[in-house]
């Protein structure tokens, strides 16, 4: 019975891992494509009718969301909707058997789906993709492989222990929390 909680743990434990690096990708692609896009956090509305962080167009924008256009420069409503439509992106590329890359998401970011599909891009978007391609990879190598915590000192430490007579877990506080930190660019 043991053993099968700690496959379950494991098992769990990895899921947790593989969801954190999916959205690490994500948030990596997301910020790369937010540097390129609007480096200097302009508020001012673009050459096309572009808006914020992530010069999102009033169309895309309501794609994914029934807030006014104008909150675009507002970070939080620009970050929710970014994330939005990078998951679209992701997901409508991964569904048509194309490669949902930091590449092939930040063409279609800059061009749109259909053409990414077609394989038809324009030159500027090509180098418009890989510049974030390469700022994702350098955000990617960074970034610690373990993140580390700074644990409160006042809060006890907590270890898991399995009783197989009672197949029951038991907690037990330890004092000596140990010290971890957090890694950030």
């Amino acid at each position: 019975m043991q053993k099968q909680y700690i496959k379950l743990l494991l098992l769990v434990s990895v899921f947790a891992f593989t969801i954190t690096a999916k959205a690490s990708d994500r948030w990596e692609t997301l910020r790369a494509i937010n540097w390129v896009e609007n480096p200097t956090n302009q508020t001012h509305v673009g050459r096309f009718g572009e808006l914020g962080p992530y010069q999102f167009r009033a169309a895309t924008w309501r794609m994914h969301t029934d807030k006014p256009f104008r909150l675009a420069i507002d970070r939080a409503a620009a970050d929710e909707v970014a994330v939005k439509h990078y998951e679209w992106i992701k997901r409508t590329l991964e569904q048509r058997g194309v490669e949902a890359s930091a590449f092939n998401i930040a063409m279609a970011w800059n061009c749109g789906v259909d053409s990414v599909l077609a394989g038809r891009a324009p030159t500027a978007s090509y180098l418009y993709a890989e510049r974030v391609a390469n700022l994702t990879r350098t955000f990617k190598e960074r970034t610690p492989a373990v993140a580390e915590v700074v644990a409160p000192p006042a809060e006890p430490q907590t270890t898991i222990r399995w009783d197989e007579h009672s197949e029951l877990f038991h907690f037990q506080v330890l004092e000596g929390v140990p010290r971890f930190v957090i890694a950030a660019d």
